[in-house]
């Protein structure tokens, strides 16, 4: 117990320290709709055991009614659909959360209750990530258990047999050490995610001035249009770059050429050029150059300062994506934390035997080793934030924002 509470109060104290969240960006919790975990797992226990297959046809029918309620391509929708909580790497697409006023009233009121928190656990992604982690310790735990209590009392007459035991001490000293390992790399890994959401933000703010100020400085509203499909064409091609080539490279064509026609030369020269990003960032130039009737030349040099600065952010993101944190100190870690989790029921059987609870060894280890990989999962999940950001969302608020601020249809004063 005292290892335990050691290694708790140095990662509290070690977040305490921690590098503050960037303003203005909301941490959001696995919550598709304002629907929590926990009703997607009760809405698929609901409905079977989880396999289509065998599933009868009334749960069918069930099923298909609360997808009509259940936000497209969310994880509620997806569990609904398969009868199964997605996870690991699967359940990336399903996290790309955009909190509207309901979600954050969702995420205030059911956070901070423990008996949901606790038996959403049975159904947490997380959890079935790490499976083979905790079963390793909790089997080595029943070895250790077993091997004491009857292997010892029945070989104890032949050599080298004797009860397999560590003093907590080694394991008190080193558990700060773990506890600020683990801490130190989530809030890396925390602070790549806060920079790539920063620097999305600062893309869709720098394109939509960029229309504001051709839809000012020019009176030509077509050619304002197609300088903010330009506009899109840039972010959605960045965002292409830091997509999975299977998933988003179908979407990203058809979404091209539907937006720019399926005979146009311009589309078919971005989708064929071997720097796409490159491409669509020289053609915003020529967008923003040659649009006609500016009365002030000057102003659009001051209008090209946001094409500086939207590569600047292409910039960025690439350097995000390209260079995980130091794969010296995530390999290290994660070495530390095995062995020490490994050798840990050795040390709890040691202090729970005295107390007459040998026994719960095995689900004290298994908890431990939940949360200490689990903090360790994380840290990974984070690493890596594009799969996890709702980059599609951020294309569509600068598409949708053109006739607006171009002054056509709904958006002309």
């Amino acid at each position: 117990m005292r290892i335990t509470l050691l290694l708790l109060i140095t990662v509290l104290q070690a977040q305490a320290f921690s590098v503050p969240s960037p303003q203005g960006i909301p941490v959001s919790r696995r919550t598709h709709g304002g629907v929590s975990l926990l009703r997607i797992a009760a809405h698929a226990d609901d409905d079977g055991k989880g396999d289509n297959d065998a599933m009868s046809s009334t749960a069918r029918g069930r099923r298909r009614g609360k997808l009509k309620d259940v936000r497209e391509g969310s994880l509620m929708a997806a569990t609904l659909e398969t009868g199964r909580v997605p996870y690991g790497e699967q359940s990336r697409k399903f996290r790309r959360t955009v909190f509207s006023h309901g979600d954050w009233v969702e995420h205030r009121s059911s956070s901070s209750h423990i008996i949901t928190n606790l038996r959403s656990m049975l159904f947490s992604g997380v959890v079935r990530q790490l499976r083979s982690q905790v079963l390793i310790v909790t089997s080595a735990a029943a070895f250790i258990l077993g091997w004491n209590l009857i292997a010892v009392p029945s070989l104890g007459s032949l050599p080298f047999v004797s009860p397999i035991m560590l003093p907590p001490i080694p394991f008190t000293l080193s558990s700060p050490a773990l506890g600020l390992l683990l801490v130190f790399r989530t809030n890396a890994s925390y602070a790549r995610w806060g920079e790539a959401r920063t620097t999305w933000a600062r893309m869709v703010a720098h394109g939509r001035n960029l229309i504001r100020m051709a839809g000012v400085f020019s009176d030509d509203k077509v050619a304002v249009q197609s300088l903010g499909k330009a506009v899109w064409l840039y972010c959605r091609t960045v965002m292409n770059q830091l997509s999975s080539p299977e998933e988003d490279e179908p979407f990203y064509r058809d979404e091209v050429l539907s937006t720019y026609g399926e005979k146009s030369g311009l589309a078919r020269r971005i989708l064929s050029s071997p720097d796409r990003t490159l491409a669509a960032w020289k053609q915003l130039s020529l967008e923003l150059h040659g649009l006609p009737a500016v009365a002030d030349p000057k102003a659009l040099i001051e209008t090209d300062k946001s094409i500086i600065i939207l590569g600047e952010c292409a910039a960025t993101m690439e350097k995000i994506y390209s260079s995980p944190v130091p794969l010296v100190y995530t390999r290290h870690t994660a070495r530390f934390l095995s062995l020490w989790a490994l050798l840990l029921p050795a040390a709890l059987y040691s202090s729970f035997v005295d107390i007459g609870q040998a026994w719960a060894i095995i689900p004290a280890s298994g908890i431990l080793a939940f949360f200490l990989f689990g903090v360790d999962a994380l840290s990974f999940q984070l690493e890596e934030p594009f799969s996890i950001l709702p980059m599609k969302s951020f294309c569509d608020q600068i598409l949708g924002s053109v006739d607006i601020l171009a002054g056509v249809g709904g958006g002309e004063a």
